[in-house]
């Protein structure tokens, strides 16, 4: 049952071309853009170009956030539904902009685009996560990403002032494109994956999963942190997302090009990151090192732009409907301790720089035990999940055996392990532990804990994750 269900789910995947993809990404574009010329909450020195009064923010914010979660919880069918209506809605008071209002009603307006903006926060990861092909999701998250973040960096109204007429009328051309997505994108509830049950002969990779989580957590703090850095440099912001851009096509390039994962590189960017926070906290006395820190932390920017991939690894290993949900639960977490720092550290903003510093250098030591896995899972052209087996403990179905027999053909390295040693290898790859593989291949723990051995003897290796890295190296199971 399984089995059929990781089939069924992979099957139902959309392909969508680049164009809707852009559309889609104006999602980003209108969040941040929004947020940030209004005056980003997060910095240690927020600013409200416009002449009204936007107090409770804060809490209209989690309000948003906290009725996200509940929707993806128990009314996922009615995502994308809600994304049409409540796109409308936004569009509504954006028209209303354009109207001669007094500054109470022009408050209400703002207030009722900063709600929608939280709202909808969860949206993208839940759409992504569910319903995207692997190649829409990686074009989504590069390019289409990229084209989001260049506007960001405009809007957001620091070195090329842009005018409230202008920041209007973008605001309403980047609502139509999602409209136009929205309303391309299937809304019936059979799009959506199957979400495992109690008997569905599913187990989940409850590590990997509680790691994933934690990663979240870390990535969302090195988005919030960066701004927030960056605001301290005149343009720094800007020269910040503009360098997030330069990232997602860097990354698209060599997807295309050369083949390369953006998983494979997202490391390189967090260690960037950390030499930018160090950078900056030495501005303090080589002033002409500001704007390259800037840049650097821009890169830092792409593991949480990275987040919708690691929930569509998540559902392909275990289909659930509290991924996406935990991923923004993660996001609102990180909300209140990014504020809880800047308040901690308002009269200091150096050391709130190298708590920033520590916090990617966590990120990266966690993303180094994850990636391995999360790769393997993203890449498997096959459901993880085997099929229940029909025979003893000790055969294997004859579709299995020509599935292995192919991989054992695209690597030398794998005609030293047995049919089921393969078999326990691709789901160590998948993140799963011992116990867990038992119960998935209806065996006893201590007979996989012999496979496991033998495995490690045979491929030189001493860990989990080394037995991963060597699944990724070699394109194992892919085949």
């Amino acid at each position: 049952m399984g089995y059929s269900i990781l089939q069924e789910n992979q099957k139902k995947r959309i392909e969508l071309p680049l164009w809707l993809l852009v559309c889609f990404s104006m999602f980003n574009a209108w969040q941040m853009g929004f947020i940030y010329f209004m005056g980003p909450s997060l910095v240690l020195d927020g600013r409200t170009p416009l002449p009204i009064n936007m107090d409770n923010v804060t809490m209209l914010i989690a309000v948003g956030y906290v009725l996200s979660i509940l929707l993806l919880i128990f009314l996922p069918q009615l995502v994308v539904r809600s994304a049409r209506i409540t796109t409308v809605a936004t569009l509504v008071s954006v028209l209303g902009l354009f109207l001669p209002l007094s500054a109470e009603v022009l408050t209400l307006l703002l207030y009722l685009q900063t709600f929608c903006c939280c709202f909808m926060i969860g949206f993208e990861t839940f759409i992504i996560s569910n319903l995207f092909s692997e190649k829409s999701t990686i074009n989504h998250l590069t390019v289409a990403y990229g084209v989001a973040l260049v506007i960001i960096a405009v809007v957001q109204n620091d070195l090329f002032p842009v005018s409230f007429p202008v920041f209007r009328a973008s605001t309403l051309v980047m609502l139509v494109m999602m409209l136009v997505f929205f309303f391309r994108l299937p809304a019936q509830k059979e799009a959506l994956p199957r979400y495992a049950r109690k008997g569905d002969d599913l187990r989940c990779p409850l590590k990997l999963f509680a790691g994933i989580f934690l990663y979240s957590f870390v990535a969302n703090m090195m988005t919030l942190g960066g701004p927030t850095a960056a605001a301290e440099v005149p343009n720094g912001i800007f020269l910040a997302y503009f360098a997030d851009a330069v990232a997602a096509l860097v990354l698209y390039l060599l997807y295309r090009k050369a083949n390369i994962h953006p998983l494979h590189v997202v490391s390189v960017f967090m260690g960037l990151s950390v030499v930018g926070f160090l950078f900056l906290y030495i501005s303090a006395f080589v002033p002409s090192l500001a704007y390259p820190a800037c840049v650097l932390i821009g890169f830092g920017f792409v593991p949480c732009q990275m987040m919708p991939l690691f929930g569509m690894t998540m559902i392909k290993s275990y289909p659930s409907k509290f991924i996406a949900p935990g991923i923004i639960g993660m996001a609102l977490l990180t909300v209140l301790v990014q504020s809880g720092l800047v308040e901690a550290f308002r009269s200091a903003p150096d050391m709130l720089n190298l708590a920033y510093l520590a916090i990617t250098v966590v990120g990266i030591v966690i993303y180094w035990h994850l990636a391995p896995f999360v790769v393997h899972i993203f890449q498997e052209k096959k459901p993880l999940i085997p099929k229940k087996p029909q025979q003893k403990d000790t055969e294997i179905s004859d579709t299995q055996l020509y599935e292995f027999k192919e991989a054992e053909q695209a690597d030398p390295l794998l005609q030293q392990l047995t049919v089921r040693e393969l078999e326990v290898l691709n789901l160590i790859g998948g993140g799963y532990s011992n116990k867990e593989i038992a119960g998935i291949m209806y065996i006893s723990e201590h007979t996989v804990n012999d496979y496991t051995k033998k495995i490690y003897r045979k491929l030189e290796v001493h860990s989990r994750h080394a037995a991963a890295q060597i699944i990724n190296r070699h394109n194992l199971f892919t085949v």
